[in-house]
């Protein structure tokens, strides 16, 4: 049940992230339904309203003509005759309907016009047809109907007399007069039994007499006579059920298994477009294509933007978050950590603080750095804040700048790039002096920068010197923290040199930037130089994305900087 709150709360927070792209794409849905609302022509349906019943032939035995088929395959036979190509030609032509824009392709267009649709669990049947002229409809879908209820009527009429042929042509032929009487109305007769039982009986008799007598016999001829007479009247009675069987068929054939009920009226009020309908489909539609559109861009992007990417994605340890924050002009990056209350920003960095003494829970003093996959991550930053957050406990702290391609802490701290770390290496003693090149940090007690200095010709040469080995070593001594914040690893190789001094790195991931291919390729990069990851910090990080809420801790919002109500 965990797993799927804490799944659901992912899902809302993506929903919620990306709010305003699915109000976008709903209203565009909507614009959408209003523009077809507005420019689609009006379509009108007309109905009429039939009743097939299913035809048998009377009391015709089945099992000698065959049923026409079963009930449903004979509905469907039905269904498919009224939207049948010769059908449709007649409907056609009776109504000149080529003269129409809309069925200007012939019966394909008619075709396409027109709906069965039969009423469930009964013999009724709908004949729409939709037009954009109401009284189009209404003439169409009644000739239609008119039309199969007369072709109907012509084919019973012709299949009675071809039945009716086919029974007066066997009294003539004798091959059809023995199929005649293999007719079941014949052979189930009870009568015509009993007379055919009495001519078995006189002809087994005749069979008998025959062996004994001539036939002028007087018994002869009275069996003979018999004989005849049975016969006979076996003719007779046979001739006497085809009569009825044609009296039968006539009237049947007759008759109609097919009428109108309601002809169709012109309908009032056009079928489509259907306005609401329309609408909440744009709504809905619009807003769905949203979450669609918001939850690929979520499946395809490989950026960092929580501790569960870090941990899944990256197998790293997460540290904390930094909150994106607006310098204002003439502010320090830093400001935030001087000023007095429970501000947000330096609450974060508080807390990286003191997830990195328990990371460093064996040597709370040991130097380390910070680094990042790319530039702009937000690493200086990071650097600048924590080495303030750790002066502020008292510690003496050394903030390195290592980068000596780009430079930037003399510009976060304003102190002279004049000199600092390039200048060790200097033939000057003075200028190579390590403490010369150490300033302190203006406003801040207990903390003191090296500059990158002026930029050498050759960084990577001088980083891998004894020289700066032997700086290092005499910064840990004179110092509580070393800090040093180091280039972006993949441009460079500067980060691998700074770790065979210093194995061991805060690795800065910028939220929703950070390619994660990009943050791997580093992290083996450190991995292969022997550097540890204490761990992972997302910077930049927008609180508000996630629906992430302060003020039950007291904190208030003021553009880009938190402050608190506390007054202790």
């Amino acid at each position: 049940m965990n797993d799927e709150e804490l799944d659901i709360s992912a899902l809302l927070s993506i929903v919620f992230k990306h709010f305003w792209l699915i109000v976008a794409t709903a209203l565009l849905g909507l614009l959408a339904a209003i523009l077809v609302n507005t420019f689609m022509r009006p379509v009108y349906e007309a109905t009429a309203l039939m009743m097939i019943n299913q035809e048998n032939a009377g009391k015709l035995d089945e099992s000698a003509y065959g049923s026409f088929a079963s009930m449903e395959d004979y509905y469907r036979t039905q269904y498919q005759l009224l939207e049948s190509r010769s059908l449709l030609e007649s409907v056609y032509k009776q109504l000149d309907l080529q003269q129409y824009e809309e069925f200007e392709k012939g019966i394909v267009a008619l075709r396409k016009a027109i709906k069965i649709d039969p009423v469930t669990r009964s013999r009724l049947v709908n004949v729409k047809v939709r037009a954009y002229d109401a009284n189009l409809a209404t003439e169409i879908a009644n000739t239609l109907a008119s039309n199969f209820v007369q072709e109907n009527i012509g084919n019973r009429i012709s299949m009675g007399q071809d039945i009716i042929r086919a029974l007066e042509s066997t009294e003539t032929s004798p091959e059809e007069q023995e199929l005649l009487n293999s007719m079941p109305q014949v052979v189930n007769s009870d009568f015509i039994k009993s007379l055919k039982q009495q001519e078995a009986t006189l002809e087994r008799s005749w069979a008998q007499l025959s062996s004994k007598y001539t036939s002028q016999h007087p018994e002869m001829l009275s069996v003979r006579r018999q004989l005849a007479a049975t016969q006979a009247q076996i003719a007779t009675e046979t001739r006497r059920l085809v009569q009825s069987i044609k009296i039968e068929l006539s009237g049947q054939f007759s008759g109609n298994n097919v009428r109108i009920v309601d002809p169709a009226i012109v309908p009032p009020t056009p079928v489509l477009p259907r306005k609401l309908i329309n609408i909440a489909v744009g709504l809905v539609g619009g807003a769905l294509i949203g979450l669609l559109i918001v939850f690929l861009l979520e499946f395809l992007d490989q950026t960092v933007k929580s501790s569960d990417d870090l941990e899944k994605k990256l197998n790293l340890p997460f540290l904390g978050f930094v909150p994106h924050e607006r310098i204002k002009r003439k502010e320090a990056e830093y400001a935030a950590m001087l000023k007095q209350g429970n501000i947000i920003f330096a609450e974060n960095i508080r807390s990286i603080r003191t997830m990195l003494d328990f990371t460093l829970a064996d040597n709370h003093n040991a130097p380390f750095l910070v680094s990042s996959s790319m530039q702009g991550e937000g690493k200086s930053n990071l650097s600048a804040n924590l080495a303030v957050g750790l002066a502020q406990t008292g510690k003496r702290v050394l903030l390195i700048d290592g980068d000596l391609r780009r430079s930037r802490l003399h510009k976060v701290f304003k102190v002279s790039p004049e000199k600092g770390l390039s200048y060790l290496w200097d033939k000057d003693p003075q200028k190579a002096d390590y403490a010369s090149n150490i300033q302190p940090a203006p406003e801040i007690k207990n903390l003191f920068i090296v500059t990158a200095g002026q930029r050498p010709p050759n960084p990577t040469e001088l980083l891998n010197t004894p020289r700066l080995a032997h700086f290092l070593q005499w910064a840990q001594t004179q110092y509580d923290q070393v800090i040093v914040d180091c280039p972006a690893i993949l441009p460079v190789a500067d980060t691998m040199l700074w770790g065979k001094y210093i194995p061991r790195t805060i690795f800065v991931i910028r939220y929703g930037k950070t390619n994660v291919r990009a943050a791997q390729m580093a992290l083996d990069k450190l991995s292969k130089a022997g550097v540890k990851i204490l761990g992972a910090v997302i910077g930049h990080y927008r609180t508000t994305t996630n629906g992430l809420s302060y003020g039950k801790y007291g904190y208030y919002k003021s553009g880009y900087t938190y402050y608190s109500d506390d007054k202790k």
